[in-house]
């Protein structure tokens, strides 16, 4: 297969199988964080279940009911709720291995943002949106799932932390847009926009990347809350 035949658009079935390796790919990634994170909390097997299934279909299904889509992705197949069984229990037996690899938490993470960005945006871009709705509809997908299993393991979610999470979905979507028209249903599209995601939500963990604030503050009052806060 030449370069160029690369960037060809899929055919109609090859697209379709695409869509759901990467619908599954994202929905077992967020299952597996959200299990990690219930375990480690030490949830009960069935809590543990709750939060993989929130954390899994959360943005989804958000997602489906605010485009109209119906009906909702893992409604009309079981394979996902099998699958997520599957992988909580499967996990929680072997919890003690997982535990001790505790940075793959930030991995699976990072692949579900990537994967449910892009899932998100093809079906605002499917329903004929607007680039800013596409861009909302992408990140929205990505971090629901998240927020929900941070929220239910009493965590703050890490959308709402001074890390670099939604803006990572937000740069893949709009450089989803950004690539011409014509590759619309092309693999490269995909993959790119993921590893573009995942690269730079892993670089901001490792290096400790973060937006700035911008609250203004005069350079005398900073300096006061700044001594204030080591008297304390």
């Amino acid at each position: 297969m030449t370069d160029l035949d690369a960037l060809q658009p899929l055919s109609p079935l090859w697209a379709g199988r695409l869509h759901l390796m990467l619908e599954l790919m994202a929905t077992l990634a967020f299952a597996l964080s959200g299990v990690l994170e219930a375990a480690r909390k030490r949830l009960d097997m069935v809590g543990v279940v709750v939060v993989a299934f929130a954390a899994a279909f959360g943005g989804g299904t958000l997602r489906d009911l605010l485009l109209n889509r119906h009906p909702i992705f893992w409604l009309h197949d079981l394979n996902y709720l099998y699958w997520i069984i599957g992988v909580s229990v499967l996990v929680q037996v072997f919890y003690d291995y997982f535990a001790r690899v505790d940075k793959m938490l930030r991995w699976f993470d990072a692949v579900g943002l990537a994967a449910f960005t892009v899932i998100g945006a093809q079906a605002a871009i499917s329903r004929g949106m607007s680039a800013p709705i596409v861009l909302l509809m992408g990140a929205m997908t990505a971090v629901v799932g998240g927020v929900l299993r941070d929220i239910v393991c009493r965590q703050i979610p890490l959308v709402l932390q001074k890390e670099i999470y939604i803006t990572a979905s937000l740069l893949g979507s709009m450089y989803y847009l950004w690539l011409p028209a014509d590759w619309a249903n092309s693999w490269v599209r995909s993959v790119s926009t993921m590893i573009l995601i995942v690269a730079i939500r892993m670089l901001a963990v490792y290096r400790g990347w973060n937006l700035p604030s911008l609250t203004w503050r005069p350079k005398k009052a900073a300096c006061t809350l700044e001594r204030n806060v080591d008297e304390h």
